[in-house]
C-alpha cells in the first residue's frame, strides 16, 4: 500500500530533471564542443563533469519506472504509459534536428538512417544516432524491458533479492575480464544498473515499504557505481558528484527538497525530455555558426541555451503532452 501522503505529482523529481539536463547541456556546449582535454582553452568555462547528470537521470528513472510499476494493473498499460511518454516528443525531435542540422549544413542523413532511427531500435541496428544524445535511449529501453519482464512473471516481489544479484554480477564485471562482457553489459546494463536499482531502493523508502532492505540496497548499489567508475579512471570530482546525487535523493524521499519547487527548475524539469532530445546536434550546429560572427562563450551560449529551451518548450507544449494525453485516453477508452 502506498502511503497516502506519497503525492502522484513529486515535484522535486521534475526539478532534479530540469538540473540534470542543463548539466548535460552545458557538458556538450563548453566541454564536449571544444573536443575535451584534446583543445582545452582556460579562458573558456568547460563544464567537464555535467555528463554525470545522466547519472542522475537514471536515479530518477528507476525510481518512477518502479512507481508507474507498483501502480500497473495490465502490462499492456505499462508498455502505452512508455510509448506515449517517449515516442511522439522523440519523432518531433528526431525532425527537428534534421531539418535544422540539414539548413544549417552540419549534417546529412541516409534514408536509411531516418527509418531505423525512428523505431527508437538504431543501436542494435549498429546505425548511427540522429543525435549523439539519444545512446542513453537503448540503455532506458533495455531497462524498461527487463522490468516489464519481472513484472509479467511476478518477480516485482522479489526485487530485493533480484537486485542484490544483479549489483553483485555489476560489481563482478566491472573488477575482472570476463567472456562476452560486451554482450552480457549490454543485455543487463551493467554499467547503469546500480544507478536504476538505486531509484528503485529510494522509491521503496518513500512508499513506505521495508526500509532496511532498500538503505542496505541504495548503500550497495552506490557503492557498485562507484566501482564501476573507478573501473573509467574516474576521479575524486566524479566520486563526490556521485556522493552527492545519493544525498540529494534521500533529502527527496524524507520530504527535504522543497526549496526546489520554483517555476524554472519546474519549468526546466517539464521540459527536460524534449530538451535532452534536441540539444545536442541543433546546438552544436548553432555554436558553430554563432561562432563566426563572435567567438565567445558570453555570446554564443546564451543565445544557444535560449533557442533550445524555446524549441524544447513548443514541442513539449504543443506535441510531448497533447500526444500523451491523446493516447493515453484513447487507450483508456479502449481498454474499458
Amino acid at each position: 500500500m502506498i502511503n497516502p501522503t506519497f503525492k502522484n505529482k513529486l515535484f522535486e523529481l521534475d526539478a532534479l530533471r530540469g538540473i540534470a539536463a542543463m548539466a548535460v547541456v552545458l557538458f556538450h556546449y563548453t566541454f564536449e564542443i571544444n573536443n575535451g582535454n584534446k583543445n582545452f582553452d582556460s579562458s573558456k568555462l568547460h563544464f567537464n563533469y555535467g555528463y554525470l547528470g545522466v547519472h542522475l537521470f537514471f536515479l530518477i528513472s528507476g525510481f518512477v519506472i518502479f512507481m508507474t510499476l507498483d501502480k500497473t494493473k495490465k502490462p499492456l498499460d505499462f508498455i502505452i504509459s512508455r510509448f506515449s511518454r517517449l515516442y511522439p516528443a522523440y519523432w518531433a525531435a528526431i525532425f527537428t534536428t534534421i531539418i535544422i542540422t540539414l539548413l544549417l549544413r552540419t549534417n546529412e542523413y541516409s534514408l536509411n538512417q531516418v527509418l531505423v532511427n525512428i523505431t527508437m531500435f538504431q543501436y542494435w541496428f549498429k546505425v548511427k544516432d540522429i543525435d549523439g544524445a539519444y545512446w542513453t535511449l537503448a540503455v532506458e529501453l533495455t531497462f524498461y524491458a527487463i522490468m516489464w519482464l519481472l513484472y509479467v512473471s511476478k518477480q516485482l516481489k522479489n526485487i530485493s533479492l533480484i537486485a542484490i544479484v544483479w549489483l553483485i554480477i555489476a560489481a563482478i564485471f566491472a573488477i575482472f575480464e570476463i567472456p562476452l562482457e560486451n554482450y552480457i553489459n549490454v543485455i543487463f546494463i551493467l554499467k547503469h544498473a546500480p544507478l536504476f536499482i538505486g531509484g528503485i531502493a529510494f522509491y521503496g523508502i518513500k512508499s513506505d515499504k521495508s526500509k532496511l532492505i532498500n538503505h542496505f540496497l541504495i548503500f550497495l548499489s552506490f557503492i557498485v557505481i562507484c566501482i564501476v567508475n573507478y573501473s573509467n579512471k574516474a576521479d575524486i570530482v566524479v566520486y563526490s558528484l556521485i556522493t552527492s546525487f545519493y544525498i540529494v535523493f534521500y533529502l527527496f524521499v524524507y520530504n527535504k527538497l522543497n526549496f526546489l519547487n520554483n517555476r524554472v527548475l519546474l519549468f526546466l524539469g517539464s521540459i527536460s525530455y524534449s530538451l535532452y532530445l534536441i540539444h545536442e546536434n541543433i546546438g552544436k550546429a548553432l555554436i558553430s555558426y554563432l561562432k563566426e560572427v563572435v567567438d565567445n562563450q558570453i555570446f554564443y551560449l546564451p543565445i544557444t541555451i535560449t533557442i533550445i529551451i524555446i524549441l524544447s518548450a513548443i514541442i513539449n507544449k504543443k506535441i510531448e503532452k497533447p500526444a500523451m494525453n491523446f493516447i493515453r485516453n484513447k487507450y483508456k477508452n479502449y481498454a474499458k
